[in-house]
C-alpha cells in the first residue's frame, strides 16, 4: 500500500488502473465468499463401551452455531411465551395426509413456498457481488465504504407498501361475516381466516422489493370498493402505516408494520413488529401480531419462505383470543412446516399468560387451508382473491410513480439504479436538514 502510494503521488500510477483490477477480482471474491462459508463439521464417536465406532454426530460450525443463537432468539423467544396445547393422539401420517390433500402449487416439499424462477435465485446471489464492487469503488474514491446502496438489478418492480395491500384482497369474503356475526366466538374465526388466507398473496417475493422513501404513499381500490391508504411514515427503522375502509363502512382496519432482518448458516430471519387492528360498528376491535418469516436456502440449495412462531389474536371486549403456533408445532414426522395449531380460547385479562377456556381448536396450513373445530373457513383451492386498482386521482407521491421503480419495471436497469441512488441521497440530504433543526433523534 505504501509503495501504491508513492507511485500515486509521483504520477507513475493511475487509481483507475486499481479499479480495473477490483472489477477483475470482484467476482473471484463473492465466488469465494459463497463457495467458502464453515460447513457443519462431523466427527466420529468411538468411546463406546464395546470399543466400537458409534453413529457418526453432527457437530455444528461456528456459523451454524449464530444461527441457532438468533433462531431462538427470535423464534424461539415466541414459542415459549405460546399457551397451544392441542395435541389430540392422531398419527403423523393422518395429519401429513391432511396437509398435503389441500396445497397451493407453489408449496415447498418441507413447507412453505419455494422460489419458483432459477433466475431470480441467481439474481439474489449476486448481490454479494454487486456490493463488493461498489465497496471497493467507494474505498478507492475516499467515500464510505458501508454507503453502498442495494444493486437494483436484485430489486422488483414493486414496494414494500405494494406487496402489503394484497393483504386485503380476501377482506371481500370474510369481513362482511365477521362485521355480521352476533357470536364473538364466530367473528374471531373469519377475522383469523381472512389474515391467513391472505399469507399466500404476499409470500414468494424472493427479489428484494423497493424501499419506500419517508412519506411515500400508496392508495387502492378493492374490487368491492374497499379503499386503502399506506403511508411510510418512519424510514429508519422502516415504518409503515395503513387504514382500510370497508366498502359498507361496517368494519375498517388499521395499524402499522415494522421489519428486522438478521442472518444464520445460509438462511435469513425477518421479524415483524407492529400491530393490526379490524374495528366493528358495534365497539369490537380484533388486533392481531406477526409471527416471523425465515428465507432458507440463501446461498445454495431450494431457496424458500417459512412461517414460524406464534401469532396472537386478541378481542379485549370480549375476553377472547385466538394463538396460532406455526412451524409443525409438535415436531411430527414428515410434516412440512407451514403446518399451523391453535384454540380459540376464553382468557383472563389478569393473567393472560396462563392458558384459557378453550372454546374452539384450529389447525391449518398457511399454504392451503385452515378448519376450526374440523369446520372448514378457507380452502385455497376455492377462494378467489378480489382485484385491487390503482384509483384515478392519486398524490404526487405514490409509490407507482417512483421514477427508479418505472425504469426498473422498463428493464432499464442503468436509469433504475441511476435513479435510485439519486433518490436515497436526497433522502439522507432532507434528513440531515431535520436533524439540524429538531435534533438527531426527533426524526427519521
Amino acid at each position: 500500500m505504501v509503495q501504491t502510494a508513492k507511485a500515486i503521488s509521483s504520477g507513475e500510477f493511475d487509481p483507475r488502473d486499481m479499479v480495473d483490477q477490483v472489477d477483475g477480482y470482484c467476482e473471484d471474491m463473492a465466488a469465494a465468499a459463497l463457495q467458502n462459508l464453515p460447513q457443519d463439521e462431523y466427527y466420529d464417536h468411538s468411546d463406546g463401551e464395546d470399543g466400537g465406532i458409534e453413529e457418526q454426530k453432527k457437530q455444528r460450525g461456528w456459523l451454524g452455531k449464530m444461527g441457532k443463537g438468533l433462531y431462538r432468539r427470535t423464534v424461539g423467544s415466541k414459542k415459549e411465551a405460546a399457551v397451544v396445547k392441542t395435541s389430540d393422539g392422531r398419527d403423523d401420517e393422518d395429519v401429513k395426509a391432511l396437509v398435503m390433500g389441500c396445497r397451493s402449487p407453489m408449496a415447498c416439499e418441507s413447507g412453505g413456498v419455494a422460489c419458483q424462477s432459477t433466475e431470480d435465485m441467481k439474481a439474489c446471489r449476486s448481490v454479494l457481488s454487486l456490493m463488493i464492487k461498489q465497496m471497493g469503488r467507494n474505498l478507492l474514491s475516499g467515500g464510505n465504504v458501508m454507503n453502498v446502496s442495494f444493486p437494483i438489478q436484485c430489486c422488483q418492480p414493486k414496494t414494500t407498501l405494494e406487496i402489503g395491500a394484497a393483504m386485503g384482497q380476501f377482506f371481500h369474503l370474510y369481513m362482511p361475516r365477521a362485521a355480521a356475526a352476533t357470536d364473538p366466538v364466530e367473528r374471531m374465526k373469519n377475522v383469523v381466516t381472512c389474515f391467513i388466507a391472505a399469507m399466500p398473496l404476499t409470500s414468494g417475493n424472493f427479489l428484494k422489493p423497493l424501499n419506500p422513501l419517508l412519506g411515500e404513499t400508496l392508495q387502492v381500490e378493492y374490487g368491492d370498493g374497499s379503499q386503502l391508504w399506506m403511508e411510510q411514515t418512519c424510514h429508519h427503522p422502516p415504518v409503515a402505516a395503513f387504514s382500510l375502509e370497508g366498502a359498507g363502512k361496517e368494519y375498517s382496519a388499521s395499524g402499522f408494520l415494522q421489519f428486522s432482518v438478521g442472518f444464520g448458516y445460509n438462511k435469513m430471519l425477518v421479524t415483524p413488529q407492529g400491530e393490526r387492528s379490524v374495528h366493528f360498528k358495534d365497539g369490537t376491535t380484533i388486533t392481531c401480531d406477526c409471527p416471523n418469516d425465515r428465507i432458507l436456502n440463501l446461498f445454495w440449495g431450494q431457496m424458500c419462505h417459512e412461517t414460524l412462531g406464534v401469532q396472537t389474536f386478541t378481542d379485549a371486549v370480549h375476553g377472547i383470543r385466538c394463538r396460532l403456533e406455526f412451524g409443525n408445532p409438535h415436531g411430527r414426522k414428515g410434516v412440512p412446516s407451514d403446518y399451523f395449531q391453535g384454540v380459540i380460547e376464553k382468557y383472563d385479562s389478569v393473567n393472560p399468560d396462563t392458558a384459557g377456556e378453550v372454546l374452539s381448536t384450529c389447525e391449518g396450513s398457511w399454504v392451503g387451508f385452515i378448519d376450526f373445530a374440523g369446520v372448514r373457513y378457507w380452502d385455497i383451492r376455492t377462494t378467489q382473491k378480489m382485484p385491487c386498482v390503482t384509483p384515478s386521482n392519486i398524490l404526487k407521491s405514490d409509490s407507482r410513480l417512483r421514477p427508479d421503480r418505472l425504469a426498473l419495471e422498463a428493464k432499464n436497469i442503468p436509469e433504475a439504479q441511476e435513479e435510485k441512488v439519486r433518490m436515497e441521497e436526497q433522502q439522507r440530504f432532507e434528513r440531515g436538514l431535520r436533524e439540524a433543526v429538531h435534533g438527531k433523534h426527533s426524526s427519521r
